[in-house]
């Protein structure tokens, strides 16, 4: 993320470009020896069996280009965008897929000079590779379609001059190669799973004010009862949490009155997420690193077909992140509730004059909605069936709507849990007398940008502005 969100420099090793000119030089001796390779001297998916002549090759790789830049829809964004070119460039350095050194070069000029081509969202299928929206990454290459300069959008053309870069002329394969694999599907598994980890700390910690603001029992959180239970993600919850909450007065040890499920059971639920996590997180660290071209050749000259090019795994994974970062929104509006009815009738949803004023009340609501939109989001879209390409492409994994989606349900749960965090802090209110230092810092941050409710007033903006910063990890 330090490259899509951050703008690290990115560089190819020196034994890289050796790899590179290797297996170039191995696929045109192919070609000058007249061989026929799938994808590099003939057509794509069903139309495989037309041979075309080397005049064209050249213009074989431009066409697939621009037929290929069929997306409709929103951009994705920037940092996705970017990440999928760093990983296309990983795997194009391996050298298997025989493009040329300034390929690689232009896409690494692009990621450090800020050069972003635009990307719909929509149009990828996620199994003969992520072939649309790479196709309109590759079309930046190329000099065509519209890209971002340094956060301005402009032609393509206009953006590498801008950067001092040129197009590339793309030869044999090299179309190809730029888009047939599975770059966008990983990269929104990267960037998803980063805001679910983001997630699952804001989580604990907007539980663990609202448990000081209830003057919760603590005992569902203790290391030798949840220890007990052998859920790696469980008991990394409730170790947060102890931390979060280490001095703090307010908590009570005593069990009964019971605490709802909502904060008793949530090392259970968030420890969920965080499981989820640690499983997306290897699928896509392996596919990151894999060459998910096709075809690829060997070094010794082999050339392989297969499917390498299919999202499959990384799609699953982005479908369990939507199912796992719902449940935060579920039980952090179940807190939600919980607050608003303890409220006291004559501060009815923290209203300074309960019936004149409706105070936090539709707060509530809000999170509901958003809730219900997350209900509608966890469908699994990898479970979608396909049959393409004259019945060639038989099978898709959907992949980067997957991500698309992964990423909506993120953006939701940081908004449901900008509401908790709201409420949480008007139960507190000015009496902070023996609350935990993180409970204290947390309200402090929360009150910067939603204050305390003196009257009613539209916090709209401040829901927004809570979960946007929720969502960059700046929450205390």
């Amino acid at each position: 993320m330090s490259v899509a969100e951050g703008g690290a420099t990115v560089r190819a090793s020196p034994a890289s470009l050796k790899r590179l000119a290797k297996f170039r030089a191995l696929l045109e001796g192919k070609l000058a020896g007249g061989e026929v390779v799938y994808g590099v001297n003939t057509g794509f998916g069903s139309l495989a069996d037309k041979v075309v002549d080397s005049e064209h090759l050249e213009e074989l790789q431009l066409n697939l280009i621009r037929s290929h830049s069929s997306g409709v829809g929103s951009p994705l964004p920037i940092p996705v965008v970017r990440a999928a070119m760093l990983i296309r460039l990983n795997s194009l350095l391996n050298g298997n897929s025989a493009v040329r050194k300034e390929v690689a070069g232009l896409i690494m000029g692009m990621l450090n000079r800020g050069v972003t081509p635009l990307v719909p969202e929509f149009g990828s299928l996620g199994a003969s590779g992520d072939l649309t929206p790479s196709a309109h990454m590759a079309l930046t290459l190329v000099g065509e379609g519209k890209a971002y300069h340094d956060g301005r959008l402009t032609d393509s053309n206009k953006a590498l001059s801008a950067a001092g870069l040129k197009p590339v002329h793309l030869m044999a394969k090299e179309g190809l190669s730029l888009i047939n694999g599975t770059a966008f599907t990983t990269a929104l598994g990267c960037v998803a799973v980063q805001r679910g980890r983001t997630l699952l700390r804001a989580s604990n910690s907007a539980l663990a004010m609202t448990a000081e603001a209830l003057g919760a029992c603590s005992q569902p959180f203790q290391e030798q009862l949840v220890g007990m239970k052998l859920d790696p993600g469980q008991n990394s919850v409730a170790r947060e949490l102890r931390g979060f909450l280490k001095g703090s007065r307010r908590m009570r040890p005593e069990p009964v009155p019971q605490d709802p499920y909502s904060i008793r059971c949530a090392p259970q639920v968030h420890g969920s997420l965080s499981d989820a996590l640690d499983f997306a997180e290897k699928i896509v660290v392996d596919e990151m690193n894999s060459v998910s071209d096709n075809p690829v050749l060997l070094e010794d000259g082999e050339v392989l077909h297969g499917g390498n090019f299919h999202a499959q795994p990384v799609a699953m994974s982005l479908d369990l992140m939507s199912l796992a970062l719902s449940y935060l929104g579920v039980i952090s509006l179940s807190r939600t509730h919980f607050l608003l009815s303890k409220t006291p009738p004559d501060r009815k949803y923290m209203a300074a004059k309960p019936g004149l004023e409706s105070g936090l009340m539709l707060l509530e609501y809000t999170a509901t909605a958003l809730n219900a939109d997350n209900a509608k989001n966890i469908y699994p879209e990898s479970s979608y069936p396909s049959n393409v390409s004259g019945g060639i492409e038989d099978h898709a994994s959907h992949g980067v709507n997957a991500g698309v989606k992964a990423l909506q349900v993120a953006a939701n749960v940081s908004r449901i849990l900008a509401v908790e965090l709201i409420c949480s802090s008007n139960t507190i209110g000015e009496a902070e007398g023996g609350l935990s230092e993180h409970t204290k810092v947390l309200s402090e941050f929360v009150r910067s940008i939603s204050p305390l409710l003196k009257g009613d007033r539209s916090q709209s903006e401040e829901v927004e502005s809570l979960a946007g910063a929720t969502l960059a990890g700046k929450l205390p």
